[in-house]
């Protein structure tokens, strides 16, 4: 009887080392994904900038762009408070709002030859090009932790200790780019 209580206690044991083993690297991967993020936040937030005073400029010559430039200050308001799942779904926004506000110029030929607007959008679009850099890291760290959270033991570790799959950064023209 004392060899199967001693066994049991060997395998609870060892297999809480397990869990505490598998929680610690799943946790160092969840501070490297959070520390590549801080170059992405800079990023997302000169990114926001530049889209908030586009859309300001938008809404000046075309008063159906109020709507743009209502949600554009809004997402600008809010962005310091955003989660980071959140920061990796406004890319999607962005280019939805940017795609509006070309779309707006299109119909105002003063809006399209205004020298502000120009530079605003050129701007934008560098910041778009730019992008699939700047969150090649994170991509790469959510690939880790995303890859690390499938694998057994560490997906049930992930299941009790809270861990969840995170999104990716995507880009419409450069997919590939992405790790």
């Amino acid at each position: 009887m004392e060899v199967v209580i001693w066994m049991a206690c060997t395998v609870a044991a060892l297999t809480f080392f397990l869990f505490i083993r598998k929680k610690r690297c799943l946790e160092d991967l969840h501070v490297k994904l959070n520390d590549s993020f801080r170059d992405v936040d800079l990023f997302m937030k000169k990114r926001v900038e530049v889209h908030a005073k586009w859309a300001e400029k938008v809404a000046a010559y075309d008063l159906d762009a109020q709507g743009i430039l209502a949600e554009m200050t809004a997402l600008h308001d809010r962005f310091d408070y955003m989660p980071i799942e959140e920061k990796v779904r406004l890319c999607e926004k962005l280019d939805k709002l940017s795609g509006q506000m070309i779309a707006s110029a299109e119909r105002c030929p003063r809006l399209r030859t205004s020298a502000s607007y120009i530079r605003l959008r050129a701007q934008a679009e560098n910041l778009i090009a730019e992008m699939p850099n700047a969150c090649c890291a994170y991509n790469t760290q959510a690939n880790q932790l995303n890859e690390a959270l499938r694998r057994f033991p560490a997906n049930i570790t992930a299941g009790v200790a809270g861990f969840e799959q995170k999104e990716l950064f995507s880009h419409p023209e450069k997919k590939s780019a992405e790790v």
